[in-house]
Protein backbone atom coordinates (compact mmCIF):
# COMPACT_ATOMS: atom_id res chain seq x y z
CA UNK A 1 0.00 0.00 0.00
CA UNK A 2 3.03 2.42 0.71
CA UNK A 3 4.36 1.92 -2.14
CA UNK A 4 1.11 2.72 -3.99
CA UNK A 5 1.31 6.20 -2.07
CA UNK A 6 4.84 6.46 -2.86
CA UNK A 7 3.83 6.49 -6.41
CA UNK A 8 0.88 9.37 -6.55
CA UNK A 9 2.23 11.56 -3.54
CA UNK A 10 6.30 11.90 -4.41
CA UNK A 11 8.82 11.67 -1.54
CA UNK A 12 11.36 14.29 -1.02
CA UNK A 13 12.30 17.81 0.64
CA UNK A 14 10.08 19.66 -1.42
CA UNK A 15 6.90 17.93 -0.79
CA UNK A 16 7.09 18.01 2.92
CA UNK A 17 7.96 21.63 2.39
CA UNK A 18 4.72 22.60 0.14
CA UNK A 19 2.86 20.46 2.66
CA UNK A 20 4.14 22.54 5.74
CA UNK A 21 3.22 25.18 4.05
CA UNK A 22 0.12 24.40 3.41
CA UNK A 23 -0.68 23.82 6.88
CA UNK A 24 0.76 26.70 8.46
CA UNK A 25 -0.82 28.90 6.12
CA UNK A 26 -4.66 28.09 6.73
CA UNK A 27 -5.90 31.32 5.13
CA UNK A 28 -4.41 30.53 1.59
CA UNK A 29 -8.30 29.59 0.47
CA UNK A 30 -9.09 32.96 2.19
CA UNK A 31 -6.95 35.06 0.23
CA UNK A 32 -8.51 33.44 -3.32
CA UNK A 33 -11.90 34.10 -2.02
CA UNK A 34 -10.53 38.02 -1.22
CA UNK A 35 -9.20 38.23 -4.49
CA UNK A 36 -12.45 36.98 -6.65
CA UNK A 37 -14.49 39.25 -4.39
CA UNK A 38 -12.36 42.24 -4.91
CA UNK A 39 -12.79 41.04 -9.18
CA UNK A 40 -16.50 40.90 -8.85
CA UNK A 41 -17.90 42.92 -6.58
CA UNK A 42 -18.91 45.38 -8.97
CA UNK A 43 -20.78 42.99 -11.02
CA UNK A 44 -22.69 41.56 -8.58
CA UNK A 45 -24.09 45.03 -7.44
CA UNK A 46 -24.54 45.73 -10.85
CA UNK A 47 -26.56 42.33 -11.30
CA UNK A 48 -28.46 43.05 -7.84
CA UNK A 49 -29.58 46.34 -9.19
CA UNK A 50 -30.99 44.99 -12.01
CA UNK A 51 -32.02 42.13 -10.19
CA UNK A 52 -34.01 44.22 -7.21
CA UNK A 53 -34.55 47.35 -9.07
CA UNK A 54 -33.41 49.20 -5.65
CA UNK A 55 -30.08 50.33 -4.93
CA UNK A 56 -30.78 49.39 -0.49
CA UNK A 57 -32.33 45.90 -1.74
CA UNK A 58 -29.18 45.80 -3.94
CA UNK A 59 -26.54 46.36 -1.04
CA UNK A 60 -28.23 43.79 1.34
CA UNK A 61 -28.52 41.28 -1.61
CA UNK A 62 -24.88 41.38 -1.92
CA UNK A 63 -23.43 41.52 0.94
CA UNK A 64 -25.67 38.74 2.41
CA UNK A 65 -24.34 37.11 -0.57
CA UNK A 66 -20.82 37.92 0.13
CA UNK A 67 -21.31 35.95 3.35
CA UNK A 68 -23.11 32.95 2.25
CA UNK A 69 -19.79 32.30 -0.61
CA UNK A 70 -17.56 32.89 2.12
CA UNK A 71 -19.25 30.47 4.35
CA UNK A 72 -19.04 28.11 1.39
CA UNK A 73 -16.00 28.43 -0.06
CA UNK A 74 -14.46 25.66 1.06
CA UNK A 75 -17.12 23.46 -1.18
CA UNK A 76 -16.54 25.50 -4.00
CA UNK A 77 -14.85 23.93 -7.19
CA UNK A 78 -13.26 27.08 -8.59
CA UNK A 79 -14.85 26.72 -11.71
CA UNK A 80 -16.77 30.14 -12.98
CA UNK A 81 -16.61 32.11 -9.79
CA UNK A 82 -18.48 35.11 -11.12
CA UNK A 83 -21.44 32.66 -12.59
CA UNK A 84 -21.14 30.56 -8.90
CA UNK A 85 -21.75 33.89 -6.77
CA UNK A 86 -24.30 35.05 -9.18
CA UNK A 87 -26.35 32.12 -8.68
CA UNK A 88 -26.03 32.53 -4.96
CA UNK A 89 -26.93 36.10 -5.31
CA UNK A 90 -30.31 34.85 -7.16
CA UNK A 91 -31.29 31.55 -4.89
CA UNK A 92 -31.11 34.22 -1.94
CA UNK A 93 -32.80 36.54 -4.10
CA UNK A 94 -35.38 34.28 -4.69
CA UNK A 95 -35.26 33.33 -0.82
CA UNK A 96 -36.39 36.87 -0.38
CA UNK A 97 -39.10 37.21 -2.70
CA UNK A 98 -40.79 34.04 -1.12
CA UNK A 99 -40.75 34.51 2.00
CA UNK A 100 -42.92 37.82 0.69
CA UNK A 101 -40.49 40.67 1.88
CA UNK A 102 -40.30 41.89 -1.53
CA UNK A 103 -41.36 40.61 -5.12
CA UNK A 104 -42.70 43.54 -7.93
CA UNK A 105 -45.17 41.64 -10.45
CA UNK A 106 -45.59 42.52 -14.11
CA UNK A 107 -48.19 41.54 -16.15
CA UNK A 108 -47.00 39.40 -19.11
CA UNK A 109 -49.89 40.26 -21.11
CA UNK A 110 -48.74 43.97 -20.62
CA UNK A 111 -45.45 43.40 -22.43
CA UNK A 112 -45.33 43.80 -26.39
CA UNK A 113 -43.20 42.01 -28.18
CA UNK A 114 -42.51 43.83 -31.91
CA UNK A 115 -43.04 41.98 -34.77
CA UNK A 116 -39.96 44.25 -37.19
CA UNK A 117 -36.78 42.75 -37.04
CA UNK A 118 -34.71 46.00 -37.79
CA UNK A 119 -34.67 47.59 -34.82
CA UNK A 120 -31.45 48.93 -34.54
CA UNK A 121 -31.54 50.45 -37.47
CA UNK A 122 -34.32 52.91 -36.11
CA UNK A 123 -33.11 54.06 -32.51
CA UNK A 124 -30.70 56.87 -33.12
CA UNK A 125 -27.07 56.33 -31.25
CA UNK A 126 -27.45 59.25 -29.29
CA UNK A 127 -29.28 57.34 -26.65
CA UNK A 128 -26.95 57.53 -23.44
CA UNK A 129 -26.77 55.13 -21.17
CA UNK A 130 -29.00 55.77 -18.57
CA UNK A 131 -31.60 55.65 -20.65
CA UNK A 132 -31.33 52.14 -22.17
CA UNK A 133 -30.94 50.81 -18.45
CA UNK A 134 -33.96 52.40 -17.43
CA UNK A 135 -35.44 50.37 -20.17
CA UNK A 136 -33.76 47.49 -19.28
CA UNK A 137 -35.00 47.89 -15.48
CA UNK A 138 -38.68 48.12 -17.41
CA UNK A 139 -38.44 43.99 -18.88
CA UNK A 140 -39.78 40.96 -16.90
CA UNK A 141 -37.72 39.65 -14.40
CA UNK A 142 -36.32 36.89 -16.53
CA UNK A 143 -35.42 38.65 -19.75
CA UNK A 144 -33.98 41.52 -17.78
CA UNK A 145 -31.31 39.01 -15.85
CA UNK A 146 -30.89 37.51 -19.26
CA UNK A 147 -29.64 40.55 -21.07
CA UNK A 148 -27.72 41.89 -18.06
CA UNK A 149 -25.80 38.80 -17.76
CA UNK A 150 -24.76 38.09 -20.93
CA UNK A 151 -25.13 41.57 -22.74
CA UNK A 152 -24.18 43.88 -19.75
CA UNK A 153 -22.11 41.58 -17.99
CA UNK A 154 -20.34 39.58 -20.89
CA UNK A 155 -20.94 35.98 -19.68
CA UNK A 156 -21.52 33.00 -22.19
CA UNK A 157 -24.69 31.49 -22.57
CA UNK A 158 -22.70 28.74 -20.24
CA UNK A 159 -22.06 30.96 -17.70
CA UNK A 160 -25.65 32.69 -17.25
CA UNK A 161 -27.31 29.65 -17.51
CA UNK A 162 -25.25 27.96 -14.43
CA UNK A 163 -26.24 31.50 -12.83
CA UNK A 164 -29.54 30.88 -13.09
CA UNK A 165 -30.25 27.00 -13.24
CA UNK A 166 -31.95 27.04 -16.31
CA UNK A 167 -30.47 25.59 -19.66
CA UNK A 168 -28.72 27.04 -21.97
CA UNK A 169 -32.13 26.95 -24.39
CA UNK A 170 -33.63 28.82 -21.62
CA UNK A 171 -31.27 31.79 -21.48
CA UNK A 172 -31.12 31.89 -25.18
CA UNK A 173 -34.98 32.28 -25.77
CA UNK A 174 -34.83 34.77 -22.73
CA UNK A 175 -32.15 36.79 -24.72
CA UNK A 176 -33.59 36.82 -27.50
CA UNK A 177 -37.09 37.97 -26.41
CA UNK A 178 -35.71 40.43 -23.88
CA UNK A 179 -33.89 42.04 -26.60
CA UNK A 180 -36.55 41.99 -29.11
CA UNK A 181 -38.54 44.03 -26.08
CA UNK A 182 -35.92 46.49 -25.32
CA UNK A 183 -34.99 47.15 -28.51
CA UNK A 184 -39.07 47.96 -29.18
CA UNK A 185 -38.92 50.12 -26.02
CA UNK A 186 -35.84 52.03 -27.01
CA UNK A 187 -37.52 52.76 -30.58
CA UNK A 188 -40.78 54.12 -28.80
CA UNK A 189 -38.28 56.60 -26.53
CA UNK A 190 -35.62 57.68 -29.89
CA UNK A 191 -39.04 58.62 -31.61
CA UNK A 192 -40.53 60.95 -29.03
CA UNK A 193 -37.68 61.90 -28.16
CA UNK A 194 -37.43 63.28 -32.27
CA UNK A 195 -40.56 64.67 -32.39
CA UNK A 196 -40.37 67.14 -29.67
CA UNK A 197 -36.74 68.22 -31.34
Amino acid sequence: MSSQIGAVWPQGAQTRTVVKSFFRNPLAKKEAFSVVIDRELSVLYRVAKRLTLNPTHAEDLVGQTMLLAATHWENFDGRYPRSWLIQILRNEWMNTVRKGKVRREVDIDAVLEPAEDDFWCAIDHSLDAETIIAALDKLPEEYRLAVTLCDVEELSYDEAAMALGVPVGTIRSRLFRGRKILRSRLVHLDLGTQDQS
